[in-house]
C-alpha cells in the first residue's frame, strides 16, 4: 500500500512548464503504483480532469488542512517555489503549508526543485528554519543545494533533475503537433521551422528587437519561425509584440496547450530559441538542437547539467549573436554528444517518486 500524498506546487494557473512538472511527478508515483493522489490546485476540476487526480482549492484553508490530515506524506514540488524575485510574499504560501504538514507530524519530501534566488532576510532564515525539519529534501541542481547551504539548511539534500526530464520521448505525438501547427498556418513540407518561446522581461524593447530581426533573417531564408507562448496569456503579449516587429510572415500560437501538446509542438521544430525554463528542458526531451535565452541563473544551471553551451544572457542579446548560436547549434547536433548524460538525467528524474513511496510507506 503506497498510501496517500497530497502534492503542492504551481499548478493550475495554465503554465505549460509547471504543469508539465505536475505531469512529470504524477507520472513517476504512478509508475511506483502511487495510486491516491491529490493536488492544490489553482483550478482544481480542470486538473482532475486532465491527470485524472483529486484535486483541491490551493487558496482554501479548510480544504488544505483536511487533505494534510489524510495524507500519509505531503510532496512540495517541483519547479521554482522557493523563491522571492516574482514576489517578496509568495514564499510564504509554500512554506506556510510544509510548516503546517509538520506541525500535522506528516513526512514532507522537498520534490526535485530549483531553489532560489531567496534575497530576503526574513524569507531565507524562515526557508532554512523549515526546511532543516523536512523528512526529505531533493532538488533539481547543484546550485539550489549552495543556496540551501548557504541558508544554513544542513541536513542531507540530494542532488536530482527537473521531473519533467523523466517524460519518455515516446509519450509525445508528433502527427498531434503538426495538426496544432498546420490549424494555424503552418506547412508541413515549407522549409524548416524555428520556434521562440519568450516570457515577459523588464525593459524588454531592445531584446525584443533583436529578437525579431534574428526571426526576419531565417524567415528570409526560407523558414517558418513560431512563437509558442509557455505561460497562457501572460506570455501571450510580448510574442504577439515581437512578431509584430519582423517585417516577414511568423506564426503566433494564441491557446492553451496540455504539457504533451507543447511537447508535441516542440517535436516540430528544427531549432528552438527559448527563454522559459521548461520550453528548454521540453525541447531537450524532444532532442531538438536549442539556443538559451538566460535571465536567471535557473536557465544556466540546466543548460550546464546537460553539456549544452549554446546560450547568451538577454542583457547581451543581438542579432547576429542569435543567428550565429541557432545556426551552430543546429550544425552541431549536441544530442549526439551529450546522450550519456541525458540519459543519467532520465534516470535521476524518478528518484524522488521512489523516495516518496518510501516516506508513505513508513508513516
Amino acid at each position: 500500500m503506497a498510501g496517500k500524498v497530497l502534492l503542492s506546487g504551481y499548478y493550475g494557473f495554465d503554465n505549460a512548464g509547471d504543469e508539465a512538472v505536475l505531469y512529470a511527478i504524477i507520472e513517476s508515483l504512478r509508475k511506483q503504483q502511487v495510486t491516491d493522489i491529490t493536488v492544490l490546485s489553482h483550478n482544481p476540476s480542470a486538473t482532475s480532469s486532465q491527470y485524472n487526480v483529486n484535486a483541491v482549492d490551493r487558496w482554501s484553508k479548510k480544504g488544505i488542512y483536511q487533505e494534510l490530515k489524510k495524507a500519509d506524506l505531503f510532496i512540495s514540488g517541483g519547479g521554482s517555489l522557493l523563491q522571492d524575485v516574482t514576489s517578496k510574499n509568495g514564499i510564504l504560501y509554500y512554506l506556510g503549508i510544509i510548516a503546517l504538514a509538520q506541525i500535522l507530524k506528516k513526512p514532507v519530501l522537498i520534490y526535485a526543485q530549483g531553489i532560489g534566488p531567496i534575497k530576503h532576510k526574513r524569507n531565507r532564515w524562515l526557508c532554512a528554519k523549515i526546511l532543516n525539519k523536512a523528512t526529505a529534501i531533493t532538488v533539481r541542481d547543484y546550485d539550489s543545494q549552495a543556496e540551501l547551504r548557504s541558508m544554513g539548511v544542513n541536513q542531507e539534500i540530494i542532488v536530482g533533475v527537473d521531473p519533467v526530464l523523466g517524460i519518455a520521448p515516446s509519450q509525445i505525438d508528433s502527427e498531434l503537433g503538426e495538426q496544432i501547427l498546420m490549424r494555424n498556418g503552418w506547412q508541413k513540407m515549407q522549409g524548416q521551422t524555428l520556434i521562440i518561446a519568450l516570457r515577459p522581461w523588464q525593459n524588454s524593447n531592445d531584446f525584443l528587437r533583436e529578437v525579431a530581426l534574428c526571426g526576419d533573417h531565417f524567415s528570409a531564408c526560407g523558414w517558418q519561425v513560431v512563437f509558442l507562448p509557455m505561460h497562457y496569456q501572460e506570455d501571450n503579449a510580448i510574442c504577439e509584440k515581437t512578431a509584430a516587429i519582423m517585417h516577414q510572415k511568423a506564426i503566433v500560437l494564441t491557446e492553451h496547450y496540455s504539457p504533451l501538446e507543447t511537447m508535441a509542438i516542440l517535436q516540430q521544430a528544427d531549432v528552438v530559441l527559448g527563454m522559459r525554463l521548461h520550453a528548454l528542458i521540453m525541447a531537450a526531451v524532444a532532442q531538438k538542437p536549442l539556443v538559451a535565452l538566460s535571465y536567471d541563473p535557473k536557465i544556466d544551471s540546466f543548460m550546464h547539467s546537460l553539456g549544452l553551451k549554446y546560450q547568451v544572457a538577454v542583457e547581451q542579446v543581438d542579432s547576429a549573436l542569435l543567428i550565429k548560436l541557432l545556426e551552430e547549434s543546429l550544425i552541431a547536433q549536441e544530442w549526439q554528444k551529450v546522450g550519456d548524460r541525458f540519459l543519467q538525467a532520465v534516470e535521476k528524474a524518478n528518484l524522488p517518486a521512489q523516495l516518496a513511496v518510501k516516506l508513505a510507506a513508513k508513516h
